[in-house]
């Protein structure tokens, strides 16, 4: 870590929609939540167990501000406390080196984000300190803002959704161009590949 956020400070407070959450509310690694992940189970399901791992690879960013859309998060939190209490016994022997309040923790958070989106209809959190929830507290303004407004600013996940997209499209646009450059086609199907573009 940096020298903002010391390791001897971990776990960093948590917050969630601008509340604290419970100490370690945000260590789904260290709660073995991904080890209970099954891809393969849902495969065809955006909102499985993959929406499960791509929210737990953010949950614990240090000073960052996440977001998810409100629907998703609450599919995503129910199955963690699915996990976290069906697997309970086995959860505890796992960490049994770890600090014993660390299940009952992550639980307690779990159940409070869970009630956080339904009151609030949103899903914003970060790791850190004071600044970092104030920070938080501020993108959570401004994403509420009118869209005409100078301060609105778009949430991070539909940011980070947008920007994904762009890559898909500039990769699909390259390997299209490479295929019109293949000599297979004619000359007015190389012409529409070519204006195809990553935009």
């Amino acid at each position: 870590m940096s020298d903002e956020y010391p390791e001897s400070d971990f776990p960093w407070n948590f917050y969630f929609n601008g509340e604290l959450m419970p100490k370690w509310g945000a260590c789904w690694a260290m709660g073995r939540v991904g080890e209970y992940l099954r891809m393969e189970r849902d495969a065809g399901e955006e909102f499985g167990h993959r929406a499960v791992y791509g929210i737990s690879c953010q949950i614990d960013h240090v000073g960052i501000v996440e977001s998810a859309d409100p629907d998703v998060f609450i599919v995503v939190i129910q199955e963690v406390l699915h996990i976290l209490l069906k697997n309970r016994e086995e959860i505890l022997a796992g960490i049994s080196d770890e600090p014993p309040e660390l299940h009952g923790n992550l639980v307690a958070a779990a159940f409070r984000m869970r009630e956080l989106v339904m009151e609030q209809r949103c899903a914003f959190w970060s790791t850190g300190y004071e600044k970092d929830r104030a920070r938080l507290l501020d993108v959570m303004r401004r994403c509420r803002l009118p869209l005409d407004s100078p301060e609105f600013m778009v949430p991070p996940h539909v940011k980070w959704r947008r920007f994904e997209l762009k890559c898909a499209r500039e990769r699909q646009a390259r390997e299209l161009h490479q295929l019109a450059q293949s000599g297979r086609f004619d000359k007015e199907t190389r012409r529409k590949l070519h204006e195809i573009r990553g935009e």
